[in-house]
């Protein structure tokens, strides 16, 4: 059962005319697992988020620090002619999209030409560099971005995990380079973006008066700073640990009910 105060923010939600409703994918419709790229959404999430993308007023977002492509293929979104025009992929921590209309307004994103050829030169430097901390840490993992390296750690003993994560995170110290780091993992990256920033900049495309996000990271601690409840924002914390949401749920299965809530809510509006 939903808490009293998360479904009367939902059913305020629904009463909007356009809304954004968007999720985190790791840890949020797709459990952990110890090798990442066998991550898979459980099953009905992404048809919820399908169904809301066919709502009319509705915009709907997969959200996620992977990279489109690969986001793209755990995901199953791509390639579905019935998901509609309003589901999105945001990846890489806000500077991807799937959508070219929202890709040229991800503030320090990519853009639609990519990389310029400093931050190229950037990039392949910080990977190098990255590929000596991996070296001193060999239980570590490495995972290559369009913009950004990345270090895992995710099934390592605490101490190693630390060791390696601290060593990575001199790198930052770079010009140019920013860091962002979730649970058992430290992205290295070239442009400065954030999920919020991403979040924002669809809602203000689609002139969303409401936007509803659940995360369950770190990193999603940045959306929910720039989405205040009191502008009519739903936030949901999904977990444990200190938030700056508004509202939190206590997992995966909980994230499906709310989100199937909102859609029965709006289809019937």
């Amino acid at each position: 059962m939903l808490p009293a105060d998360l479904r009367q923010a939902l059913d305020a939600a629904v009463a909007r005319d356009t809304v954004v409703l968007a999720s985190d994918f790791d840890g949020t419709l797709a459990p952990f697992v110890h090798d990442a790229m066998t991550a898979r959404p459980v099953p009905g999430s992404i048809e919820l988020l399908r169904s809301a993308a066919r709502c009319p007023g509705v915009s709907a977002a997969l959200v996620s620090g992977r990279d489109v492509d690969t986001l793209a293929t755990l995901s199953g979104v791509p390639g579905e002619s019935d998901a509609g025009p309003n589901l999105t992929l945001i990846g890489s921590h806000g500077a991807q999209s799937s959508s070219a209309q929202l890709l040229s307004r991800l503030a320090g994103g990519m853009g639609e030409g990519g990389l310029d050829e400093a931050a190229r030169v950037r990039l392949a430097e910080l990977d190098v560099a990255l590929q000596e901390v991996q070296r001193r840490h060999p239980q570590s993992r490495i995972e290559r971005k369009p913009a950004a390296v990345v270090l895992h750690t995710r099934g390592l003993r605490e101490d190693v995990a630390e060791a390696a994560l601290a060593d990575a995170a001199t790198l930052a110290e770079r010009d140019g380079v920013h860091s962002l780091a979730g649970k058992s993992v430290l992205e290295l990256s070239v442009v400065d973006t954030s999920k919020g920033s991403a979040l924002r900049a669809l809602a203000d495309l689609v002139d969303a008066q409401a936007v509803i996000y659940f995360g369950d990271d770190v990193t999603d601690e940045r959306a929910f700073e720039v989405l205040p409840a009191e502008q009519g924002h739903v936030t949901i914390k999904v977990g444990d640990g200190p938030t700056a949401a508004a509202h939190r749920v206590p997992g995966i299965d909980a994230v499906v009910e709310a989100i199937a809530h909102f859609v029965a809510a709006r289809q019937n509006r």
